[in-house]
């Protein structure tokens, strides 16, 4: 019997000539939301489809997908997004299958190559609203007034990569937050804060499957030196104070011309490198929306060695398998690691 809380999935598509379909056999889905990613990814396999679906739809479709309470009612949007590819199947033994790859709005960031102009003088808020402007996705700018000098824009960098270069130089950080991008120092939404425990006390506390906490030092990095590549070809050198001298890992890029954009580079990165280091990733029985970009406290009690996190919620997987049938998987990390 399903819990108070469960909710099934529901897929609307919408083709680029307005004429709409709901879905009604989806059998399994992999559904992905990132707060550092341009665009979300969802795959969905519709089952026993009746029909030619790859002569109703098409690449560029719209699929909106939902939650909705097991006994019907309010639908709570998961990811609304655009059809990448699409795939018809058929055996005999199994009946048709209709698998849908697609991406949510950000996708138009991503595969639109960035115009190749040079901008003598431009703010970084103005170069993010005008890149992101142009796809209708809106920009909440919380950093500070950051002017770029003679910024060029390389032939064939995409509009999405050309901000963050700049926000990760200026130890700033480019993130979505429901379908809006972020661009300032990290904060999370407060309008829910979650608690997951593995021995829930109230109905406040959401029970866990399973958990998984990790620390990944394969890609950290106490040091890094950019050499620039002007007069004299400067060296800049970040260094992490938070790792001991002892841990001996250094990475060497390429800088600038100037000392100041090439240590603007060598911070660039430190903070790449600090992504995913450290994290908890937990699994919930079903379908449940959970939004990413909030407060989670993991609370683990039974075993040995319990504990009590306050870390942010980075990302949500929502998927369904014969195999493993619906799980949720929250991913989370603390604030200052986040997004590196």
């Amino acid at each position: 019997m399903a819990e108070v809380w469960q909710k099934v999935l529901r897929a609307l598509l919408e083709t680029r000539d307005k004429h709409k379909w709901e879905v009604n056999r989806v059998k399994e889905w992999d559904i992905t939301i990132d707060i550092s990613r341009a665009a979300d990814r969802f795959v969905i396999d519709i089952a026993n489809a009746e029909g030619t679906y790859t002569d109703l739809f098409n690449f560029g479709d719209k699929v909106s997908l939902f939650a909705e309470w097991v006994a019907g009612g309010d639908r709570e949007n998961i990811l609304s997004g655009y059809i990448d590819d699409l795939t018809e199947s058929f055996a005999p033994s199994q009946g048709s299958l209709i698998r849908i790859d697609g991406r949510d709005s950000g996708v138009f960031v991503l595969e639109n190559d960035a115009m190749p102009i040079t901008h003598k003088t431009i703010t970084l808020k103005d170069l993010a609203t005008g890149i992101l402007g142009e796809f209708d996705i809106p920009l909440v700018y919380k950093g500070p007034s950051i002017k770029i000098d003679s910024k060029q824009i390389r032939i064939g960098q995409n509009g999405w990569d050309t901000i963050e270069e700049h926000a990760l130089e200026n130890d700033l950080r480019l993130y979505r937050i429901d379908g809006k991008a972020y661009l300032g120092k990290f904060e999370p939404a407060t309008d829910v804060a979650y608690v997951f425990a593995d021995n829930p006390q109230d109905d406040k506390e959401i029970a866990y499957k399973n958990i998984q906490r990790r620390k990944a030092g394969s890609s950290r990095k106490r040091e890094v030196w950019a050499y620039g590549t002007g007069k004299g070809k400067p060296v800049e050198k970040v260094i992490d104070e938070t790792l001991p001298a002892t841990f001996k890992r250094r990475m060497v890029v390429s800088g600038n011309k100037t000392r100041e954009d090439t240590k603007k580079t060598a911070k660039e990165r430190m903070a790449r490198n600090k992504i995913g280091s450290n994290e908890i990733e937990l699994t919930i029985r079903g379908t449940r929306v959970i939004r990413p970009g909030r407060w989670a406290t993991i609370i683990k009690r039974w075993g040995p060695r319990g504990y009590k996190l306050k870390w942010v919620i980075t990302s949500v997987r929502y998927a369904c398998s014969v195999s493993n049938g619906e799980t949720t998987t929250v991913t989370c990390r603390p604030i200052e690691e986040a997004l590196g």
